[in-house]
């Protein structure tokens, strides 16, 4: 996947944008958590909570996505010509307002 970069066709925002169109924040969550946990305890056996086919795919998607940032990054490209769906849009606007009242409340009883 590294060498896709090289392609005359290559485009990090369209990668991103195709990740952030696919996927929500919980589900990246809760796919890492599956990942992270299957690596730890040496599979994902009977408890898992997605196909491996699904895990796997998810673990491609992440690669490209974490690709495409650096590229991003080492190229000086504007992420705000990024033009994620409006249903995408919402609901990142939706999970940020929600972890922003969690945040705020654990902090406020921190103090």
């Amino acid at each position: 996947m590294i060498y896709d970069v090289h392609k005359v066709d290559y485009n990090p925002i369209k990668e991103i944008e195709s990740f952030w169109n696919h996927y929500a924040l919980e589900i990246i969550s809760a796919n890492t958590f599956q990942l992270l946990s299957t690596y730890l305890v040496g599979g994902a056996g009977e408890n898992g909570l997605f196909k491996n086919e699904e895990m796997q795919e998810f673990a491609i998607a992440m690669y490209r996505v974490l690709i495409a940032y650096c590229v991003v990054n080492h190229c000086d490209i504007d992420l705000r010509k990024m033009k994620l769906s409006a249903e995408a849009k919402e609901r990142i606007g939706k999970e940020l307002e929600l972890s922003k009242k969690v945040a705020e409340f654990f902090g406020r009883l921190s103090k």
